[in-house]
């Protein structure tokens, strides 16, 4: 994967403004992590208790984030972060307001801390999909990477940050830290004048767009891989941070400030090992990565469960399991976002985000839960097998290879017809090709790659056929919900999908271009073109 130097994102003034404001932001919802898990020991010590402030925290986005994500691609992404950091600042601050006077109860503190996750689902795929719009294409691993980095850098600075908090002014100071420390990103962005491309055509709506990013995915064999791997990580590596405050206090006989060191020394080993694993990643590839980083954090998983309890142990195994966390989801990260074309980046990034925080949020459960019947250790030790076990998806599941695609948009050549109510349809596009018997299999190979771009662009129903009469003549049949659809699909198109299509069109023998037939039905005559199951999906999406 080729790229540049880690640190050459920060040379642009939007970046590094905002890279910033996040650190901060980052670095005050780790204080507030700290304040709530450690509130948490006293209000109800128990392991699964415990555990569910992480589940709390990174719930929201399983549940939120598709919708996020539809919303950050439709909206402009500046004032979608605006509203995400001003709902977090308000929710800290009414968590600390509600904790100084006395009312929180375990209850309580998770749902203010689900509430503050609200805020983090909203904020994630708009300011993902941000990036590319703030530094050039070469620079995107770097910016990514950074990113991650200035996460971990907060992870570092904000656990012992909030453990001194808590141990000195009480935990209402660490939630009030993070509603202060949210408002940076505001100041920001009330100075950023992003450049908004025109477009032409009416907003998608809401269900439709959330449905067109699950498609663009399910259609998109390299994305599913990325998040199968991404998921599965996600189980297996919740453990570390979920089962934390439990170590400092029962294995190390700690408190918050041990606590917070913990999370320091995770966070110190995953700065130190971005700055190996970029270049690393760069010239092996992000399948050796992520193999070689899921062996990694195994090993350190199994080391607290099975090593002596001491802090030099602890402190060790956690700064490689560390490496291991930030390497492995930046990896995931930057692959999801070289192979999601720019009109449904959000989306794909929500998804993933959904999937990798659903899982982490599963896991942190069922790791709790277990810890609760067993022990701290045999979570641990089980954690760590999983991870190992994840090494065989190098060869199960392996990552795409192949060079990014060229996601910028194509310039379509073909005129389209007039057609003056958008919204009729169902419509039919048809294309014939003719083809010699010899090209017949190298065809249909070729076109197997269109019918999938063709349907994750927004095409309903797709096939290809050859005519019966012995003509050497081929059809293409592509059916759209309706004209606005259709043209959603020309604009969606890049440059890596005109590839694509013309090592297809390759194929045909004719004198003239491909012939292309538009029929376009009335609402009430959908019945001829769509089936009863497509039927309902038009009605679906028309209500939504």
């Amino acid at each position: 994967m080729a790229g540049s130097g880690i640190l050459a994102p920060l040379r642009w003034p939007m970046f590094r403004a905002v890279w910033a404001a996040n650190l901060i932001g980052s670095t005050g919802w780790l204080v507030q992590g700290v304040g709530a898990a450690w509130l948490m020991t006293s209000l109800a010590g128990t392991p699964d208790m415990v555990a569910l402030v992480q589940t709390a925290t990174t719930l929201p986005i399983l549940l939120f984030a598709l919708l996020a994500g539809a919303v950050a691609d439709l909206w402009d992404r500046r004032w979608v972060l605006l509203l995400a950091q001003l709902w977090v600042a308000a929710a800290a601050m009414a968590l600390a307001g509600i904790s100084a006077l006395g009312m929180l109860n375990p209850l309580a503190l998770l749902v203010f801390t689900f509430l503050i996750g609200t805020g983090a689902a909203l904020n994630g795929p708009a300011w993902q999909s941000v990036v590319r719009e703030l530094v050039p294409p070469e620079e995107l691993a770097a910016a990514v990477t950074l990113n991650a980095i200035g996460f971990n850098l907060a992870r570092a600075l904000g656990p012992a940050i909030g453990g001194a908090i808590v141990a000195t002014w009480g935990t209402e100071a660490a939630f009030l830290a993070n509603g202060v420390a949210a408002l940076a990103l505001v100041a920001v962005l009330l100075f950023w004048r992003r450049r908004l491309p025109k477009d032409d055509l009416p907003r998608e709506r809401i269900g439709s767009a959330v449905a067109a990013g699950l498609r663009y995915v399910g259609e998109t064999p390299a994305l599913r891989a990325i998040l199968i791997r991404a998921g599965l990580f996600g189980i297996a590596a919740a453990a570390g941070l979920a089962l934390l405050p439990l170590i400092a206090r029962d294995r190390l006989g700690g408190g918050p400030v041990t606590y917070g060191l913990l999370l320091g020394a995770f966070g110190i080993g995953a700065l130190v090992g971005a700055f190996l694993i970029h270049p690393l990643r760069q010239r092996r590839g992000a399948e050796f990565v992520v193999t070689l980083l899921a062996a990694a954090g195994g090993a350190a998983f199994v080391a607290i469960g099975l090593l002596p309890a001491s802090r030099t142990v602890v402190v060790t195994a956690l700064a490689v399991a560390g490496m291991a966390w930030l390497g492995s989801f930046s990896t995931f990260n930057i692959t999801v976002q070289m192979r999601a074309a720019f009109w449904v980046q959000a989306r794909v990034l929500a998804l993933y985000q959904t999937v990798v925080f659903g899982g982490m949020a599963l896991g942190s459960w069922a790791w709790g839960a277990l810890a609760g019947v067993t022990s701290l250790e045999a979570a641990y030790l089980l954690a760590g097998t999983a991870l190992l076990g994840g090494i065989v998806l190098h060869w199960w599941l392996p990552m795409s290879a192949a060079a990014a695609p060229d996601l910028q948009p194509a310039v379509r050549q073909e005129p389209l017809p007039a057609v003056p109510a958008g919204e009729e349809g169902p419509v039919l596009v048809e294309i014939e090709y003719e083809i010699g018997p010899a090209d017949a299999p190298a065809f249909v190979a070729a076109m197997d790659e269109v019918g999938h771009l063709r349907r994750r662009n927004g095409a309903l129903r797709w096939r290809v056929a050859p005519e019966p009469a012995g003509r050497h003549l081929w059809g293409e049949a592509v059916v759209l919900a309706d004209w606005l659809k259709h043209r959603r699909l020309r604009r969606r198109m890049t440059r890596a999908d005109a590839v694509l299509e013309a090592r297809a069109i390759a194929y045909h023998r004719g004198h003239e271009a491909p012939r292309r037939r538009y029929l376009i039905a009335r609402r009430h005559d959908s019945r001829f073109l769509l089936d009863e199951a497509e039927r309902a999906t038009l009605a679906a999406d028309r209500a939504s």
